[in-house]
């Protein structure tokens, strides 16, 4: 009982951190099950579902009522004035996708520390009141273990459920779950009871009464605690059966389903009279949304991966992972414990399922790991029929089974075990609760602090940094002090962190928005990232005047690059106005230099490489100029029927250019005067040259056109190509070093000559 007693102290430790590491209202649906409880304290009763317009409770004003009937009892006398300053939700977050980097707060705020007063001391209270109902699972977990398995093994069941770090991590959270679990354990505790009572003991009035109370709790907690009332039913069956007395079905239903009916009818009465629904599931339904197509085995398996990932460990809402070998694991362990588990139970029938007698003579034991089958397959289907009627599979939907889950895990993990020697076998049941407990380590002290809270101000901004004297906003109080990119190029399908170092002069009224740009040539986006600062953990209002904060991020390239050639792509980084956020226009404030003259923030460069080549099939030149461009293949075609020269070039950076140049194609007559040419910068502004490195490839698209003045000639025509300094207008053209057998003379090779259509002659 000693080790019982530490196992339920490290599960009250571990609760209790989570209860207070957690920010308010960052555990799943916290805030609207809170606001049911603070409408009962408030002394408004019960409220009613509209779902035209949903109150601050939404879809769980819908939920039984029990857990916010005890939680609005407990915080009556609290003022709780406040919900609604503390309840500021970030229209940035990020729900549901723990890939997505940054946003995982739901609420603006939920990085800035608040004491334990007004809503967020009734807030607390609702998760200690939870904590309180996890040891009361544990305890029902635990007797009900003494029933089922020998030796040491309901202490290991113990210890499994009290370190799952998804089971703690709810039991801190503000949740009516917790009361179905608890409801639902101890439900299923006296069912064993009755089970293992031997069949010439009588069954009291009071014994059934006990149960009724219990499944009256269960249903009063939440819907899922109905079906406890068809799984009673098939016990009942069962011990009318085996005692022979036909009469006990009716006396459990009279004494058992009075009090049932009296704890928990009303509630589904009144659903009935409100709604025309007992059970409530059509406004919830509405609410939260039905599933609009039928489910596919495709789209079963992802919702199945966020169910097995949110029965073990999946933060927040539902956007914290733990690592992913961790889950890995744990599929392992169910498929091996319960596989396990199963092999036993028909081990253990097979010789007594021979004739009807040896049924009546399961032991007590069996009988009660035959009732944590049954409810854990009811529990499966009821998910079941959820998930085919809504999206969004979770496995605390699962855990009022959290009982025969363990029970049945440990006894198969020990059907295995025990061929082991008895060292090994302690090193074994020792280490599972060892790494449950690592990991709600693990999220505790480091996950969920770096999803929720922001770093400190630094004291400069970094040497690295390159810096910048931006000012936004009429009065110009937010500062873009710098900018460090962490690297001058990267492919398309790669991430480009970003660290921006901002201040304020002065306290900012507004929660600005920020935004991450990436514009190719034209303006346009490829990459766009808007959030408020610190990934939503440092919402403006709660900058401190004079502190520089280092912002990281993550850009990613979400919008095709063209191939081509790589994009020297402008970092645009600006705030937007709160007044057009409201309008959803979502218009900028207006930026200014130091010396305040307005621009645009377009604050640095990134070479974004195409994720694919476009290969030339044309002649292969080899031709180079000024030993850091080669001109690596060419194709020219005269179009007859308009008089256009059209040539495709594909450059190749064979080192690093000085500065921007620009390509030309000039068509020469027999005298070498030009007669037309078209020059331009090998990739446009989509890529100068002064950002090309070695190996980039670089295809230009030219069009010389002939026009009516063009001097007719008898002769061909030769075509030229060179490249020459943008900034002297063509007076200083690069030199070929190399000509490659072509034709090459005053910084140009000759590419290819063109015979003039008849009609030019």
């Amino acid at each position: 009982m000693n080790a019982a007693r530490w196992i339920f102290v490290l599960f009250g430790g571990l609760g209790l951190a989570y209860s207070l590491v957690v920010p308010a209202f960052e555990t799943p649906d916290e805030p609207f099950h809170y606001a049911f409880a603070r409408h009962v304290a408030q002394g408004q009763g019960l409220p009613l579902q509209d779902p035209t317009t949903p109150g601050p409770w939404a879809q769980e004003g819908s939920q039984a009522p029990l857990y916010y009937l005890l939680a609005g009892a407990a915080t009556a006398a609290i003022d709780q004035s406040d919900f609604a300053a503390l309840a500021v939700e970030n229209p940035r977050a990020n729900i549901g996708d723990p890939l997505t980097p940054g946003n995982k707060n739901f609420m603006l705020t939920s990085g800035q520390w608040r004491p334990l007063t007004g809503s967020n001391l009734a807030l607390h209270v609702g998760r200690w009141i939870s904590l309180l109902l996890g040891a009361a699972t544990l305890w029902g977990i635990y007797r009900l273990a003494c029933f089922a398995l020998p030796n040491r093994l309901p202490l290991a069941a113990l210890a499994l459920a009290a370190t799952i770090p998804q089971f703690v991590f709810l039991s801190a959270s503000f949740s009516n779950d917790n009361a179905v679990i608890a409801a639902s354990t101890l439900t299923l505790l006296w069912l064993a009871r009755l089970l293992t009572r031997t069949p010439d003991t009588p069954i009291h009035r009071w014994e059934w009464g006990v149960l009724g109370i219990a499944l009256g709790l269960a249903a009063l907690s939440k819907l899922q605690g109905v079906g406890l009332l068809p799984l009673s039913g098939l016990v009942v069956l069962w011990l009318a059966w085996q005692r022979r007395q036909k009469q006990l079905p009716v006396q459990a239903l009279l004494w058992a389903g009075i009090p049932a009916l009296l704890i928990a009818g009303w509630w589904y009465g009144r659903n009935l009279a409100l709604y025309g629904d007992w059970s409530g599931l059509s406004h919830l339904m509405e609410m939260n949304g039905r599933r609009q197509e039928p489910l596919s085995w495709q789209a079963f398996w992802p919702e199945f991966a966020g169910l097995r990932y949110s029965a073990w460990g999946l933060f927040g809402w539902f956007n914290l992972l733990l690592p992913d070998w961790f889950y890995g694991w744990m599929d392992l362990l169910t498929l091996v414990g319960l596989g396990g588990a199963a092999i036993a139970t028909l081990q253990q029938l097979r010789p007594l399922l021979q004739d009807r007698a040896g049924l009546r003579s399961i032991p007590p034991a069996t009988q009660v790991l035959l009732l944590c089958w049954l409810w854990l397959a009811m529990m499966a289907l009821l998910l079941l029929y959820w998930t085919l009627q809504a999206t969004g599979s979770q496995g605390r939907l699962l855990f009022p089974a959290l009982a025969p889950f363990t029970l049945l895990l440990v006894w198969g993990l020990h059907s295995g075990l025990q061929r082991l020697a008895a060292p090994l076998q302690r090193l074994a049941w020792l280490s599972l609760p060892t790494l449950l407990t690592a990991m709600s380590l693990y999220a505790l002290l480091w996950l969920l602090p770096t999803a929720y809270y922001p770093p400190p101000p630094v004291a400069a901004v970094d040497t690295e940094a390159t810096p910048l004297d931006l000012r936004y906003g009429q009065n110009q109080s937010l500062h873009l002090l710098g900018v460090h990119l962490a690297t001058p190029r990267l492919r398309a399908d790669t991430p480009l962190p970003v660290t921006l170092y901002l201040r304020t002069d002065q306290p900012l009224e507004n929660n600005y928005q920020l935004f991450l740009q990436l514009l190719d040539e034209n303006n346009q986006e490829i990459a766009n990232l808007t959030t408020h600062p610190g990934w939503g953990r440092r919402p403006t209002r709660e900058w401190k005047a004079g502190a520089i904060y280092a912002d990281s991020y993550e850009l990613m390239v979400d919008r095709p690059v063209a191939a081509g050639s790589p994009l020297a792509a402008r970092l645009y980084v600006g705030f937007i106005d709160p007044q057009t956020e409201a309008a959803e226009t979502y218009l900028p404030l207006p930026a200014y230099t130091a010396e305040g003259e307005e621009l645009t923030p377009l604050i640095g460069r990134v070479v974004v490489e195409p994720l694919q080549d476009s290969a030339l099939a044309g002649q292969a030149v080899g031709s180079e100029f000024g030993a850091v461009i080669r001109l690596a293949s060419q194709a020219t075609t005269f179009i007859t029927a308009t008089a256009t020269l059209s040539v495709t070039l594909d450059w190749e950076a064979i080192g690093t250019p000085a500065t921007d140049y620009t390509a030309f194609v000039h068509l020469l007559d027999a005298n070498g005067r030009r007669v037309a040419g078209d020059d331009r910068a090998p990739a446009g502004e989509r890529f100068p040259t002064r950002y090309w490195r070695a190996g980039d490839r670089i295809q230009s698209h030219f069009a010389v056109v002939l026009g009516e003045t063009t001097p007719p000639t008898a002769r061909p025509y030769t075509v030229w190509v060179g490249l020459y300094e943008s900034a002297s207008a063509g007076s200083v053209r690069l030199p070929v070093t190399a000509p490659a057998g072509w034709p090459a003379g005053d910084g140009q090779i000759q590419i290819a000559t063109i015979e003039p259509s008849p009609a030019r002659r």
